[in-house]
């Protein structure tokens, strides 16, 4: 409650102040009365300036040297520390308002902001995820200014999850790899050199049961779905660098050498395994994590409290990995590393994980159970469990060039900077990879990011309800660039997405067509632009001087976000600007200056040409089959279409003539 009603809250339900007087137990004090007037009449009033317009003057100043004189009367109480503290935030958070020179002329404000703080960090923390908050300046009311971090030189490797093949690709997959595919597309249009790999995971007892059913051998089972995996990707226009098979003889050399690694340095040892065994998820459970349930028949039996699949109790003799060893070290890890698990909820939930407590792994299965896997160095009757097998694929992969096992340090890819992954296979990628690469002295993963499900209309996607949708047939029906752009603008990782024809529409109509295709094709219309070039910018008036700063400062905003990554941030961004260069289009009227005023037409046209070049080159990573065809239109050389310099304003040359106009609008509005 009190974070919604923040002075700094884009739209604040109502003040600081009535949201303590509501949630008090008791009526305030005569002072706390007094302190929390001062702050709604005075002080909020004072600020108002830097937190709707980012103006810092002598009366913010004034207001925050008069708060620090009241400080040792404001940490009295309770409910004065609540007000303040959230009426400072948007000043004092992590790239908030205040500049240092200004923080420095309030150091006991600044110090007790922080402490506060980190007294209340869960609560904060709570508040921040029931919000969808992932960093305290998404409460700003202003918009942020970032600077654009210089390209790395280490090659940047994004990974999906490697897909299990006991079933055809379906909006999950999908949805996964195309994550991968936009950040590792922003990387490359940032000017790096990229590494994406996706692949499938195709070993396990489940693996094995679903290719007797088929008649098929478990080898020609998985080269069958994997193959299914390839299609849908390639027919979803997802362009990843290596494919990975967990049948791959690369893949079984490489984890043969880190199981003997691991094993020489002692944290694999021959154990007994007797406990809850769930095939359908290939996972150990313990007792904790296990309730009663019914199988497919109805009949009793143990499940899942994850998954509700149901599952077995088994005893056999397996290798274990000592993961016990690895609490500590992947507690700090976690708590160290703020970007380790994004968004930050999902951070802290493995984080609780972890401190329940960790018992040694099994990572083997009898060949009597479960056959189907790489064998294990130097046993005749184990084979390795799944996720060690699976999770090693992300090394694996950094290590492969032409086919062949290399030195990881040959291609510089390692470590991964980005996982993608769902939320459902969290645990395994931020727990049991952690330990595996520790004990393996290996570099740990720079980030996880962690998205939901997807649902139909409000439904739970299945087939009993009837609401499976292909999106391959979603993307020929409504078109590539505009399924990609709804999926991604949709959904935040935050929470589960939904589609629904209805809203991919909306979207489609009021977004892609209205804002950015008629914005990009009256700028080039014959009836304005009657010279069919870039026009002569002249003299800037106070308008077009506001709507080039805003088009200069977007590229920053942008990295910060692809940076995290939260892709629906960064493109509800770039649509800020876009909007932003439609309303200047209404104000200054080129269809009028072409009459009226031709010198002013030429700069008006330029502006508006170079924000929708700039606007297009930061969308090339989502709309991948419209963007490079308007930059074509725009006559955009390639090395503006990539790299830092790409996205500065005024780069391209006035006088360059216009490319071949489209045959069609750039989005159809669909009516019915």
């Amino acid at each position: 409650v009190l974070f919604r009603s923040l002075e700094g809250l884009q739209r604040p339900i109502f003040s600081c102040n009535e949201a303590v007087k509501y949630l008090l137990k008791n009526p305030p004090t005569i002072e706390e009365e007094s302190l929390l007037e001062w702050e709604e009449v005075h002080f909020s009033a004072a600020v108002r300036s830097l937190y709707t317009q980012r103006v810092l003057n002598d009366n913010v100043m004034n207001a925050f040297k008069e708060l620090q004189g009241k400080l040792p009367t404001v940490v009295q109480s309770s409910a004065s520390k609540i007000v303040f503290w959230c009426a400072v935030l948007p000043a004092l958070c992590q790239d908030g308002l205040l500049p240092d020179s200004s923080l420095s002329e309030i150091p006991d404000v600044v110090a007790w902001f922080n402490a506060y703080r980190d007294e209340k960090e869960n609560s904060i923390a709570d508040a921040c995820a029931s919000l969808g908050v992932q960093e305290m300046s998404d409460f700003l009311r202003v918009r942020r200014n970032y600077r654009m971090t210089a390209p790395q030189e280490k090659p940047f490797y994004v990974t999906t999850p490697i897909y299990y093949v006991n079933a055809s690709p379906h909006i999950g997959h999908v949805y996964s790899t195309l994550i991968a595919d936009a950040v590792a597309r922003y990387h490359h249009v940032k000017g790096e050199q990229v590494f994406f790999m996706t692949g499938t995971d195709e070993h396990g007892q489940k693996v094995a049961q679903a290719a007797e059913k088929m008649g098929k051998t478990p080898k020609e089972f998985t080269d069958d779905v994997s193959a299914t995996f390839k299609k849908c990707f390639e027919e979803m226009r997802l362009k990843y660098d290596y494919f990975i098979r967990t049948t791959d003889e690369t893949h079984e050399s490489n984890v043969k050498e880190l199981w003997a690694l691991l094993e020489k340095k002692g944290d694999i040892y021959l154990g007994k395994y007797e406990g809850w065994y769930c095939i359908s998820d290939e996972t150990f459970l313990t007792e904790q994590n296990v309730t009663d349930g019914v199988d497919k028949e109805g009949k009793p039996c143990k499940v899942s409290l994850e998954s509700g699949h149901p599952c077995t109790w088994v005893v056999e003799e397996n290798y274990m990995f000592r993961l016990s060893r690895f609490q500590e070290p992947i507690l700090k890890w976690l708590k160290t590393n703020p970007r380790s698990v994004v968004p930050d909820f999902r951070r802290r939930e493995v984080i609780r994980f972890v401190e329940g407590g960790l018992i040694d792994l099994s990572i083997s299965r009898k060949k009597a159970s479960c056959s189907w896997g790489i064998p294990i160095p130097g046993s005749d009757d184990h084979v390795m469990y799944v996720w060690l097998d699976a999770l090693s694929n992300y090394y694996t992969a950094s290590r492969v060039v032409d086919g062949k096992l290399v030195d990881p340090a040959t291609t510089g890819r390692w470590p991964a900077d980005l996982h993608v992954l769902g939320k459902d296979i969290l645990k395994f990628h931020a727990v049991y990879w952690p330990a595996f690469l520790m004990a393996a002295d290996l570099d740990l993963p720079k980030s996880l990011v962690v998205h939901g499900w997807w649902t139909k209309d409000k439904q739970k996607i299945s087939k009993s309800l009837g609401n499976v949708f292909d999106p391959v047939e979603k993307a020929q029906t409504f078109g590539h660039d505009a399924l990609k752009y709804f999926l991604l603008r949709e959904s935040s990782f935050n929470d589960d997405g939904d589609y629904s024809d209805k809203n991919m529409v909306s979207r489609l109509n009021s977004e892609l067509a209205d804002t950015f295709g008629n914005l990009a094709m009256r700028c080039v219309a014959p009836k304005i632009n009657v010279d069919g070039m870039w026009p002569v910018c002249g003299t800037l008036e106070d308008k077009d001087q506001a709507i080039i700063a805003q088009i200069n400062g977007l590229a920053g905003i942008v990295d910060h976000y692809m940076l995290i990554p939260d892709i629906q941030r960064a493109l509800i961004s770039i649509f800020d600007v876009l909007r932003a260069l439609n309303l200047y289009v209404t104000e200054t009227a080129p269809w009028k200056l072409v009459t009226e005023d031709k010198t002013r037409l030429g700069t008006v046209l330029y502006v508006i040409m170079e924000g929708v070049r700039i606007c297009t080159t930061l969308l090339q990573p989502v709309l991948c089959d419209t963007c490079p065809r308007l930059l074509d239109q725009l006559n955009v050389p390639e090395d503006l279409r990539r790299g830092p310099h790409a996205f500065e304003f005024g780069k391209m040359k006035s006088g360059t003539p216009l490319g071949k106009s489209p045959a069609e609008v750039w989005f159809a509005k669909i009516q019915n």
